[in-house]
């Protein structure tokens, strides 16, 4: 069994990120520019939001906080994010989650400018991931991928693993990593089955899988012996309840079966975050040579 760790995939992402960053600087004066907005103080938040503007720091990245009250209008922060999208100075925009219960995920979301929109999230950049057939040309298209999803590729492809014509097994169906997840890995020419907590037979459909990813959230939820022999097994289903972060997959068992399994935490997390200072930068690069060509 090999344990897939985020750290190294990370850092050598991380050192491509700050050579672009150091070019893009000389070529337009400054760095990219992420704006970051946080409505309130949800303290699970807190530590995810100090991480990214840490990394941000790291890559030579620019990062702006808008904190913003947690009795704010949904209309004042509506205000501000189309302000953002509109600010030449802005390279990417993200909306930390969770909001308070009177703003609307969905109306604040999809006001994000798609091409500042460093997360992936809006439904613009979902339906241009969801258009295209292979990985390459959505890398070249519009899009700006999901992070979550994007780690989990990157970690697939770490363990040399041949993907085309794999059982690949996604369990969570999220906007923001499940789905993405399911279509990157089609990209791949993988066979793709896309499951949930609520499927039925899910230990027979996962007992076929070369592949897993697991993305439901719920702690524990695919058992050790669920684990098909010399498989990969991708646990993205992060939770904490506060003492300790837990994966989906039952890790010890399974380790005993896969033949690549990630560790929660260490695993995707790491990756996740240095993605999205990878989709800012690409922002940055794609708005430059847009202002460069007129």
């Amino acid at each position: 069994m090999t344990l897939l760790k985020g750290k190294p995939a990370s850092e050598e992402l991380l050192l491509q990120l700050k050579r672009r960053t150091r070019s893009l600087a000389e070529v337009r004066g400054d760095p990219p520019h992420l704006a970051v907005i946080a409505v309130g103080g949800d303290p699970s938040s807190q530590i995810y939001l100090r991480r990214k503007l840490q990394a941000c720091k790291d890559a030579g990245i620019e990062c702006t906080l808008e904190s913003l009250p947690e009795n704010i209008t949904e209309a004042e922060t509506l205000r501000i994010v189309k302000n953002l999208g509109d600010d030449p100075a802005v390279d990417g925009i993200i909306l930390e989650l969770p909001l308070p219960p009177h703003l609307s995920e969905n109306a604040l979301t999809d006001a994000l400018a798609p091409e500042k929109d460093v997360e992936g999230v809006t439904r613009i950049n979902l339906g241009r991931l969801y258009c295209e057939k292979k990985l390459e040309s959505i890398e070249e298209s519009d899009a700006l991928i999901p992070c979550t999803a994007h780690a989990i590729i990157r970690l697939l492809r770490e363990t040399g693993v041949s993907v085309p014509g794999k059982h690949a097994v996604v369990v969570g169906r999220s906007n923001i990593v499940g789905k993405p997840a399911a279509h990157l890995l089609s990209c791949l020419d993988a066979t793709v089955t896309l499951c949930h907590s609520k499927s039925s037979d899910l230990d027979t459909i996962i007992s076929g899988a070369d592949i897993v990813v697991a993305a439901a959230g719920r702690p524990g939820l695919i058992r050790g012996n669920w684990i098909k022999r010399g498989s990969v097994v991708i646990d993205a289903g992060i939770t904490s309840d506060g003492r300790k972060i837990q994966g989906d997959v039952e890790f010890e068992s399974a380790r005993r079966r896969a033949a690549f399994i990630t560790p929660v935490p260490g695993g995707v997390g790491p990756l996740t975050v240095t993605y999205l200072l990878y989709n800012t930068v690409l922002s940055a690069e794609r708005r430059t040579k847009k202002t460069l060509e007129g």
